[in-house]
């Protein structure tokens, strides 16, 4: 027992050794990072979990092709400029709660719901500039990561414990487990913070007006007050507005500004042209969405 015991915890002792050849430079940040999985790995991670991750949230949105290219037609040019280059690809969800992510490797999706919440192609830019920095500066990434660091420590401790208390190490291992998936399942506020940062100088370069992630954080800001579970299933779970953001997106867009060098697109008259069609539909969708809650809360009132 003693023999098993002393391997796992050089097992362990091992572990920051590992690490350590693993640290690299973020592409975005120029910061010095721990890195577990290669560029390879990001891309072809994000590639396998992109259809399953669409068909789990409600499929692609199929009604208007017009607005898919032109919602992709806007990250490709935000992507050009992006830090690092990987096969972006930017699709609409077919789910009315308003919420956009980003898998690894630059796989990219809006929901339609957060569609007919924005008011500008400026403030469109803003939301897949965002998500674009969550896949360049890899935010999805590390928070796989740390569920392999965690991951990694829990299966030493509790492979030491199972030997000397049967069913108990197993029952840990479990319950940690759940437990990081539950952590690593949002961005922090430090992440969050730097994908707007960044994200606007990304629309700056792309010509866009960053003062639209100012607004687009005020609106996030008002409609998350007293809003619905469909709100909290949302962009707030994953990406919790703030007043601290709504500041710092201020600040940050005053100082990109003063520096510009060209025009900066608002886009407003363009964007409602685009949205035209899916927002006649809206009605239709959130009278459906409406009649699901109800059906499954058992209220059919």
């Amino acid at each position: 027992m003693l023999s098993a015991l002393t391997a796992q915890v050089q097992r362990l002792l091992w572990l920051p050794i590992v690490f350590l050849a693993g640290c690299a430079v973020n592409p975005v940040t120029g910061k010095n990072e721990l890195m577990l999985l290669d560029e390879s790995q990001e891309i072809s991670m994000g590639a396998k979990q992109f259809e399953p991750s669409q068909q789990s949230q409600g499929g692609r949105y199929m009604s208007d092709p017009d607005l898919t290219r032109y919602v992709s037609t806007i990250g490709q040019r935000l992507a050009r400029v992006a830090d690092r280059s990987l096969p972006y690809e930017f699709v609409i969800i077919d789910d009315s709660t308003p919420n956009a992510w980003a898998l690894p490797g630059g796989k990219i999706a809006v929901n339609r719901g957060l569609l007919t919440k924005l008011n500008s192609e400026a403030e469109l830019a803003a939301v897949l500039s965002h998500e674009i920095v969550h896949a360049a500066a890899r935010h999805s990434a590390k928070s796989i990561e740390r569920g392999m660091l965690l991951s990694s420590v829990i299966g030493v401790a509790s492979s030491a414990i199972d030997q000397n208390a049967g069913n108990y190490g197993r029952i840990f291992d479990n319950g940690a487990q759940l437990g990081a998936q539950f952590i690593v399942s949002s961005y922090g506020r430090e992440a969050e913070l730097e994908s707007d940062a960044y994200g606007m100088i990304y629309m700056m370069r792309a010509g866009f007006d960053p003062e639209a992630a100012v607004s687009l954080q005020e609106t996030f800001v008002q409609l998350s007050k007293g809003q619905s579970n469909n709100w909290l299933d949302g962009m707030l779970a994953s990406h919790p507005p703030s007043q601290e953001r709504v500041e710092k997106n201020r600040d940050t867009a005053q100082r990109l500004k003063q520096a510009a060098r060209q025009d900066l697109t608002l886009g407003f008259d363009r964007y409602q042209s685009k949205l035209n069609r899916l927002s006649q539909q809206s009605q239709a969708y959130n009278q459906t969405q409406t009649a699901l809650i109800a059906l499954k809360e058992g209220d059919l009132s």
